[in-house]
């Protein structure tokens, strides 16, 4: 058997090594680099973090400066005057019509809004003469949102200067930019805006937000479900027909506001048409932090801009002038849509504007034609042209009108037009024109002035009626509507009344007399039918000064001249005798009695004074009608004269009563004419004798010599 010997340290066991020690280091050790490596991480992502919250409110100072300016742009359009996304009251210089009073500004949702509010009072009338009118305006409107939607688009461009209603520059981009950079990130260490990196997007909202619009009163007349508003507002970007004319609303609201950038679309789908109006603004910026060298990070944020509505106080009065006494056919609003002969074409009703100046009173002034904008669906009528004016009354008013108190104006009878009191008063006028001696003629019919406002705390439409005399003309606005309608009303039932016979010098006639016949003329001013100062004339569209439609406002503080001699209101009489008159006549037309004037409402073959006209009035600024209401519409109807034996002198068959006093101015009562006596023939003087030739002188005598 083999023998194999044993190392030595063969039956000892080897020392095992203490592994416990070595992982513990390795785990401290690997402990330290892990928390140090999410140390450092989290650093990083802190910073990260910190600087992605400093750019979006960097990003959405930009969004928010760009809505503002947005707000601010305004452009002025023939269709529709000074629009931009928000209203304006009348202070802004760049805005000043030519008689350098300022005008208003239209925000695009107001001018929608009304349009589809007048649209429903057309509906419930049922008229489709006032429809066809409404959508007419309608297609001007959305002319006028296009020509905006190219400013707001151009404007967000950088470079680009626009310009708001004082005519400063804006410039979107740019105050964008800033707002911005002055945002500067700071946790990084450092960073660096990529210069052009911010881009400016116009778009919509999707599923829409609430507007400033209010909806239009009664609610329940105002036809909007209940998703299509909100807080008693419109929402935007919904579509809300009207007898299948569509209406969209913009996105402005009450407040500039930040939205969710996820609801931003470029175009809102399914719509007929919009605005694209909420910002979108994006930007990249260059992280400069050791742990974020090199990294780039970008915002988005979205904001929508704001109307400051304006709250116009006074809107204007549309008015119903009566100088010749009520026509029976016509006893209320409501019969201007209903009478037949108005609705009739063929016959002479014209269509026209004042150029140069307020006609008669500015000397270069002229009446040309204009063209009629309904042109083959509607016929020039009385009817239609009494629809305009009453259409454009309405959009003064704005979205605030009451749709049940506008239909009731003209249906219900509390809205009918009250007779003069008293009815009959004693025409008298003077002899010529600027003449203080005032003969009585005999007695007419007195007249009055029928007031129509809306009250724009409530919207409901107001009525009122005053004295008025013939000599009260209103003058045709520079670029505003005129239409004169002969014998739009033919066969009254009032009747043909004589006045006379009485004695009026300078005619050749021993005894007067004329007509007031059965024949009723209409005119129609409509001095809001041409918004802005560009295109609107000197007066850009806004209502007359007229003291007998404003309220509770003493009349010489708003325009009503001292004529001096009893005209509006005849409360004084005439100056005494010996007192030189304040007008006096030109040469052309004396000695043609101003009782009588030819057949034309502006009477400007008459020689009057301008203190007879209504005029605007004088100044700079905000105008008076902003606080007090003009006439922005006036329907006048004119009896006519058959000037009897007062022809001749007149050279004219028909006209109207001219200068009419009142009872209150005294006149001169005649008594039966007494031919004068005869005046004798003079005495011949016999011619005188030829006179004597002098005698022949006699010749000289010498000098007798002296001795």
């Amino acid at each position: 058997m083999p023998f194999y010997s044993l190392p030595v340290n063969a039956g000892r066991r080897r020392p095992k090594r203490d592994e416990r020690g070595n992982m513990l280091i390795f785990i401290v050790v690997s402990s330290f680099i892990i928390i140090g490596g999410i140390a450092f991480f989290s650093l990083g992502f802190a910073r990260l973090l910190g600087s992605n919250s400093e750019q979006r409110t960097a990003i959405e100072a930009a969004a928010l400066a760009a809505a503002r300016d947005l707000s601010r742009i305004a452009i002025e359009t023939p269709e529709y005057g000074w629009v931009s996304i928000s209203d304006a009251a009348p202070v802004g210089a760049r805005t000043a019509a030519f008689d350098n009073f300022y005008i208003p500004v239209r925000s695009i949702n107001t001018i929608i809004g009304t349009n589809r509010l007048d649209h429903i009072i057309a509906e419930q009338l049922n008229d489709d003469w006032l429809k066809e009118i409404v959508k007419k305006d309608m297609q001007n409107a959305l002319i006028a949102q296009g020509k905006l939607a190219v400013e707001l688009n151009k404007s967000i461009a950088p470079g680009y200067v626009a310009k708001d209603i004082n005519g400063n520059d804006v410039e979107v981009y740019k105050d964008a930019e800033a707002a911005y950079q002055s945002n500067g990130i700071r946790m990084t260490g450092g960073s660096a805006y990529t210069a052009g990196t911010l881009r400016l997007s116009l778009g919509g909202i999707n599923g829409g937000a609430p507007t400033s619009l209010k909806l239009p009163k009664p609610i329940n007349m105002a036809n909007v479900p209940a998703g299509a508003q909100q807080n008693n507002c419109y929402k935007s970007y919904i579509n809300l027909p009207v007898d299948g004319t569509d209406y969209v609303f913009a996105g402005i609201g009450d407040s500039i506001k930040l939205f969710d950038a996820k609801n931003w679309v470029a175009a809102v789908p399914g719509l007929p048409y919009q605005l694209a109006t909420v910002v979108k603004a994006e930007a990249t910026q260059q992280l400069n932090g050791h742990e974020v060298q090199g990294y780039k990070t970008s915002a988005v944020a979205c904001a929508q801009p704001a109307n400051v509505t304006d709250p116009k106080p006074c809107p204007g009065a549309l008015t119903f002038s009566f100088p010749d006494g009520l026509c029976p056919e016509v006893v209320s609003p409501g019969d201007m849509l209903r009478h037949g002969s108005f609705q009739s074409a063929g016959y002479n009703c014209s269509y026209q504007y004042a150029d140069g100046g307020d006609f008669p009173v500015d000397g270069i002034a002229t009446m040309r034609d204009l063209d009629f904008p309904y042109d083959p669906t509607l016929p020039l009528n009385t009817g239609v042209v009494f629809r305009r004016a009453l259409f454009d009354w309405w959009k003064r008013a704005g979205t605030k009108l009451n749709i049940a108190s506008a239909v009731a104006m003209m249906n219900d009878p509390n809205y009918t037009f009250k007779a003069p009191k008293p009815d009959v008063v004693t025409w008298k006028a003077p002899a010529e024109v600027g003449s203080r001696t005032i003969y009585s003629l005999g007695p007419i019919p007195n007249g009055n002035i029928h007031i129509y406002r809306v009250d724009i705390t409530t919207g409901q439409v107001s009525y009122q009626a005053k004295q008025l005399d013939p000599i009260e003309i209103p003058v045709a606005g520079e670029n505003q509507l005129y239409s004169e309608c002969l014998s739009a009303i033919t066969k009254s039932k009032v009747g043909t009344l004589q006045v006379g016979p009485f004695e009026f010098p300078n005619t050749g006639v021993l005894f007067d007399k004329v007509f007031l016949t059965d024949k009723w003329d209409v005119y129609i001013r409509d001095f809001s039918y041409q918004p802005g100062g560009k295109w609107g004339g000197s007066h850009g569209g806004e209502p007359l000064d007229h003291p007998k439609t404003a309220m509770a406002l003493p009349a010489k503080k708003f325009g009503e001249r001292d004529l001096g001699s009893g005209y509006l209101g005849a409360k004084q009489p005439p100056p005494p005798a010996g007192v030189p008159h304040p007008y006096t006549p030109p040469s052309k037309g004396d000695g043609i009695p101003p009782a009588i004037t030819n057949q034309s409402d502006l009477a400007e073959t008459a020689n009057f004074p301008r203190r007879f006209y209504q005029t605007y009035d004088v100044g700079s600024g905000i105008r008076h009608t902003y606080t007090q209401n003009g006439m922005a519409a006036d329907i006048r109807f004119r009896r006519q004269v058959d000037t009897g034996t007062f022809s001749a002198s007149l050279g004219y068959k028909t006209g109207y009563v001219g200068e009419k006093y009142g009872d209150a101015v005294p006149a001169i009562e005649l008594l039966p004419y007494t031919p004068p006596p005869p005046t004798p023939d003079p005495v011949p003087t016999p011619p005188p004798a030829d006179p004597v030739p002098p005698a022949d002188p006699l010749p000289p005598v010498d000098p007798v010599p002296v001795p």
